[in-house]
């Protein structure tokens, strides 16, 4: 299965495209996305109507009722053992993880504004590779060129929000004045009151710049990244 994209109209056409690949109907979905709902105590509820509005791929804000397409999906995989992973014994479905509502700039940051979505993640990269509890993680997505070539524009990234020692530098994402980046960050050993140097990959362009460290909100360490080959 192809991951779930974050624009709404895009998810909209995959929906109707996984859908169709499995040769269901828009009913289908729904009495699937229903039972799902209702395993995990939400009253949510949608119909062949709605599911076909989704579809035409003109949706300017994903319904909260989409985080259960993914899982619906997966499941689907398992029962039918199509799935990469029931083929060599490890049973795999997708979990949700929190989605940034708007990107994270590897430039000018993102305000964060509006309602939290969701991504769909593979389990297996979740537990075995990342070993991180779901509620620990923060997705989002990467917009601007300050931190190619090591990240680009378009990028899918994980953050875990557990991590937030400056002990070692790396790439964390942050809240600074106004907005959420992705950057390196490394404190400035015997600065009093304590300071960080913020860096872009893209020095050239983005010098470093020198903040007190109570001046920032770190958010956490990126783990993970996911990117669409062109």
């Amino acid at each position: 299965m192809n991951m779930e994209p974050i624009d709404p109209g895009l998810a909209g056409l995959w929906c109707k495209r996984e859908r169709n690949s499995r040769g269901w109907s828009a009913s289908d979905l729904a009495r699937r996305i229903n039972g799902i709902a209702q395993e995990q105590g939400d009253t949510t509820e949608v119909s062949q109507q709605v599911i076909s509005k989704f579809e035409q791929g003109s949706t300017k804000r994903k319904p909260a009722w989409v985080r259960y397409v993914s899982l619906a999906f997966a499941a689907a995989e398992e029962e039918t053992g199509e799935d990469s992973y029931l083929s060599t014994g490890k049973s795999d479905s997708g979990v949700l993880v929190r989605l940034l509502p708007t990107f994270a700039g590897l430039g000018g940051g993102g305000t964060g504004d509006g309602d939290e979505g969701y991504l769909s993640v593979s389990r297996d990269l979740v537990e075995r590779e990342l070993r991180v509890p779901v509620d620990a993680l923060l997705a989002m997505v990467a917009e601007g060129n300050s931190m190619e070539p090591d990240f680009e524009g378009g990028d899918q990234i994980l953050v875990d929000t557990r991590r937030k020692s400056l002990a070692q530098p790396g790439a964390f994402c942050l809240w600074d004045v106004d907005g959420h980046v992705i950057k390196y960050v490394e404190r400035i050993q015997n600065s009093d009151p304590p300071r960080v140097r913020i860096a872009s990959r893209n020095a050239e362009l983005y010098p470093p710049v020198e903040r007190l460290l109570e001046e920032i909100g770190l958010i956490g360490r990126v783990v993970w990244f996911g990117r669409r080959v062109q």
